[in-house]
């Protein structure tokens, strides 16, 4: 059986953290670089319901309802990157990407770039 298709929806977070790396690289003049990353993610937003049952999962409670982020490790060459990602129990839900950073750091930057 083939899993069914979700919906991925991204917050303001992991899209504003996911622009400001792609403008770094760019402005280094990494385009393939860039496209790599870029090609990878778009390949893990098709793919990213078939790896619920895969990936790493931290249990969270959030507001008072238990939560499960999942980690995906988005390869991009020279570095890579760690996507944190829920994936509602409803299968109506959509997927929804929480934030990204860089592998090898020692945390997330929960705040928006000014």
């Amino acid at each position: 059986m083939v899993p069914m298709k979700r919906r991925v929806v991204a917050t303001p977070l992991f899209v504003s953290n996911l622009q400001a790396y792609l403008d770094e690289y760019a402005q280094r003049g990494a385009v393939r670089f860039v496209e790599r990353l870029w090609r990878n993610y778009r390949e893990m937003v098709e793919n990213i319901s078939t790896f619920q049952m895969m990936s790493p999962a931290r249990k969270r409670v959030i507001q008072g309802k238990r939560v499960v982020v999942r980690e995906y490790v988005l390869h991009a060459g020279a570095r890579d990157f760690l996507v944190l990602y829920n994936v509602p129990d409803d299968d109506s839900e959509a997927v929804i990407l929480l934030n990204i950073r860089i592998g090898g750091q020692n945390h997330f930057k929960w705040k928006m770039p000014l």
